[in-house]
């Protein structure tokens, strides 16, 4: 039973490029130091959230395994004295949130593994690299053909890739049938041009220019158990001239070993940053010192090969869903596609928390148009766009502003992005690569394009589209309502609104008190005017301060002689209860302390 509770815990797998939102909401004091509360949220929704708690020196921890990016953060200084203070700790809580937002405002920073363990430490404290280490060493020995070398380190931004050297044990043409069933290879063409390229990138032998890349299943995997090892194997036999070939592919229960050559210089993206491609991800692209935007022709070249890569795979029902410049490798002046496993594999795309973002986004064609313009756009300008729309292109040809602002502006992603075939006959194309379709029959006769599915892989692939997409668009539809949520926040918290809200109640409040002054009035009655006994309208005056529920009599009559105010002579109407009290009143009121007399007293 304790086996099959491990094994359900691997099964669920959770989406990397998800958004990752940290807030400080307070501090307080525990056994003489400060430690603060981080509410964490993953995704839109917000019950899908957790409270941490962090000391400063988790801060600084964090700070310095980021160092190696050379990005400058915002991170407050260690004090030492003074350092429990009220306003010193409140201070300090809103630098270090301004610190955590920069960290994942930063789509390099926010996907290293030391920013996923600070914010979610139960979900990144697999030892993924001893995993993938025991796993590939597994997929090797079983068939006899490659000898696993060396780790590559952490230099691709996923945390569930893993790179090793690998060197050929035999060659395969001396493999028994038995040991070459799961290797798969390509046409002989293919391997002599990659052998002559690698020998030009200055690699000294074709035993050692292999590198190896081992990936868990992500959470769009849809593909059943049984089926996506042949799958992979149908994948293994792809041939196209714009795609690297794969050398050697297998899968067991936790993911996929996919051997390829290994370019020297790297991917495009490290030829665009300047860099060597065994650097760790972080320092490669974290802040690189030098950037080499392409060329305007090899941009053309380059993005047309790439677009009819793509247009392949969807012809052949294998979306791809992971264009951007580290998937992509030049070859003898030649673009060629990387990892167009990651479909089958399930894994979540690099532009995902992009392209969520726009509902209309929501095949994997437009997917796959949308992260074009992110690579076309990368080529141009030599850096990465950071943002999911672009605001404005400028410093570009007129052809080539005018297909990017079709693919990266707001309005063409509210109103929808055009076709793959639309963008392979945009003018920028037919204008900078007049004679690509010579430059493709050529290739294609070196390499003819070519899969083949079976009945079950394609009806595999056709339920993971489906069920991939659906994905999409419950999470798009998660991400408009909370951005609906905040709108509405923000504006009842406006300043206006503030000052509306102020206001009425300010005026509530006056209309309160107004109301509880008539309700004393109401209950003591009107003020009693002082009493004069020679005038004969002091009796009603009397008469009024005590009938306070009834309508005020009318005055006396003009022609009434005046009355002498003796108790006997009151002839007004009421009850006896009324008359007496009338008479107590005027004795009170006539009463003449000089008409005491005095008393004699025996004390």
């Amino acid at each position: 039973m304790a086996i099959f509770e491990k094994r359900i815990e691997r099964k669920v797998n959770l989406d990397d490029t998800e958004e990752i939102k940290c807030f400080i909401e307070t501090a307080q004091n525990v056994n003489g130091h400060t430690e603060y509360v981080l509410r964490v949220q993953r995704g839109p929704l917000s019950e899908n959230s957790w409270r941490l708690l962090r000391r400063y020196n988790d801060f600084l921890h964090l700070d310095k395994c980021l160092q190696i990016s050379g990005i400058d953060l915002p991170l407050p200084a260690k004090k030492i004295l003074g350092n429990m203070h009220p306003e010193f700790i409140a201070q300090r809580r809103l630098a270090l949130q301004e610190y955590i937002n920069h960290v994942l405002m930063n789509p390099i920073l926010a996907s290293s593994l030391p920013t996923k363990k600070f914010v979610d430490p139960d979900s990144y404290s697999t030892p993924f690299h001893d995993l993938a280490l025991q796993n590939a060493s597994l997929c090797l020995r079983a068939e006899g053909q490659y000898a696993l070398g060396q780790s590559l380190g952490p230099i691709g931004w996923r945390l569930r890739k893993h790179y090793f050297r690998v060197t050929m044990k035999l060659q395969a043409g001396r493999s028994s049938p038995g040991q070459t069933k799961h290797l798969v290879k390509t046409i002989s063409q293919s391997h002599a041009r990659g052998a002559q390229s690698v020998g030009n990138g200055s690699a000294p032998s074709e035993t050692q220019d292999l590198i190896l890349a081992w990936t868990e299943y992500g959470p769009d995997k849809y593909i059943d158990d049984r089926e996506i090892h042949s799958t992979l194997k149908n994948l293994g036999g792809l041939q196209h001239p714009y795609i690297q070939p794969l050398d050697y592919v297998t899968s067991n229960d936790n993911g996929a070993l996919v051997i390829r050559k290994f370019v020297t210089h790297g991917t495009l993206k490290d030829m665009l940053c300047c860099v060597q491609p065994v650097n760790p991800f972080l320092t490669k692209y974290g802040n690189p010192k030098g950037r080499s935007p392409l060329p305007l022709k090899d941009v053309a070249l380059y993005g047309r090969q790439i677009l009819e890569a793509i247009r392949f795979l969807h012809s052949k029902g294998l979306p791809n869903g992971h264009v951007h410049a580290g998937n992509v490798v030049i070859v003898n002046g030649t673009a060629r596609l990387l990892d167009i496993e990651n479909f089958i594999l399930g894994v979540p795309a690099f532009y995902r928390p992009f392209f969520v973002q726009h509902s209309r986004i929501n095949t994997f064609e437009a997917v796959d148009v949308y992260s074009f313009g992110h690579l076309l756009y990368e080529m141009t300008m030599g850096y990465p766009l950071q943002e999911s729309v672009a605001r404005q292109i400028t410093d570009c040809p007129d052809s080539l502003r005018q297909l990017l602002e079709s693919l990266l502006l707001r309005d063409s992603c509210k109103n929808g992005l055009p076709s793959l075939d639309q963008v392979a006959q945009h003018a920028f194309f037919l204008e900078h690569v007049p004679n690509f379709a010579d430059i493709l029959a050529k290739a294609t006769r070196t390499t003819k394009p070519h899969i083949k599915w079976s009945s079950n892989a394609k009806e595999q692939l056709k339920l993971a589209v489906q069920k991939s997409e659906h994905r999409f668009k419950e999470e798009q539809k998660s991400v408009r309502n909370q951005k609906r949520l905040v709108r509405v926040q923000e504006w009842m918290s406006s300043e206006e609104e503030k000052k509306k809200i102020k206001t009425k109640a300010k005026m509530e409040h006056k209309q309160s008190k107004l109301r509880q002054q008539t309700s004393l009035q109401l209950q003591n009655g009107p003020p009693v005017a002082p009493l004069t006994l020679t005038r004969s309208d002091s009796a009603n005056s009397v008469s009024t301060s005590h009938e306070t529920d009834s309508p005020l009599p009318p005055p006396p009559p003009p022609s009434l002689p005046n009355l002498s105010r003796t108790t006997d002579d009151i002839n007004l109407p009421g009850t006896s209860g009324e008359r007496g009290r009338y008479a107590l009143l005027d004795s009170i009121c006539k009463f003449n302390k000089s008409s005491l007399r005095r008393v004699a007293s025996d004390d």
